[in-house]
């Protein structure tokens, strides 16, 4: 009777050796996929939260229209939360006892508001201040009875200027949000560590004195030195990595 030896491919199972790489491989790759998801993640809750503020802009002026009334929209960064309420007598842009909350929104920790400049939660970061000559009056956007923007006097509130050139990155409908302010809510993933990746701005009255919102992109000075912020209404955003 002749006797096999068993051959490299048997049927003895994997060595122990064959066993740690495997693990190793699939450690590796479920690592990967873990910050791949994670980065995914973090990339679609700061999108939905633009998204969110945006809506609330847009819903504060058509109470604006519906109500007949100033709605006053305040942006607050030390308390991370929006407010809108309808401002009646006094109108004095001030929330008094008695004027009614039409929305509220608590923003989530892993945005912050950032301005173009860098700084996180600061006074700039939400640019629409001064009204009436009153320097108090800030970080609130207000929206007339007729729908239109109740223009803010503070420098750092201006309109933003247009691209001098306008190319494929730079379409003709777009604006030049300037380093040194211009109006808008800047908002960014609180994770992202620079000026130069994902500040999102969302604006009103970048297109014309209508009073309506605008959803826009800051593109960093690598992308062609802030040649122009496209307006990502609707998406999709150009992502920096």
């Amino acid at each position: 009777m002749s006797s096999r030896r068993p051959g490299p491919y048997s049927e003895q199972g994997f060595t122990v050796i064959e066993v740690l790489v495997a693990m190793a491989i699939l450690a590796s790759v479920c690592l990967f996929m873990s910050a791949y998801l994670h980065t995914i993640i973090k990339r679609e809750r700061t999108k939905a939260t633009v998204r969110e503020v945006s809506t609330m802009v847009l819903s504060a002026r058509m109470q604006a229209l519906r109500r007949e009334c100033n709605v006053v929209l305040q942006i607050d960064p030390v308390a991370h939360d929006i407010t809108s309420w309808a401002d009646s007598l006094p109108l004095n842009l001030v929330r008094d006892r008695g004027e009614m909350v039409l929305s509220y929104l608590r923003l989530p920790a892993s945005v912050s508001l950032r301005s173009v400049a860098g700084v996180v939660d600061g006074p700039d970061s939400v640019s629409f201040d001064e009204y009436q000559n009153d320097a108090t009056l800030v970080d609130r956007i207000v929206f007339r009875s007729d729908g239109s923007l109740l223009v803010p006097q503070a420098p750092n509130s201006r309109v933003p200027d247009r691209p001098v050139t306008y190319s494929a990155n730079v379409p003709s409908m777009s604006v030049n949000c300037r380093v040194t302010g211009c109006r808008g809510i800047f908002i960014a993933d609180r994770s992202d560590g620079g000026t130069s990746r994902n500040l999102f701005r969302i604006g009103v009255d970048d297109f014309g004195r209508t009073g309506k919102p605008s959803l826009l992109k800051w593109l960093p000075p690598e992308q062609g030195g802030n040649g122009g912020e496209r307006n990502f209404v609707p998406p999709p955003w150009k992502w920096t990595n």
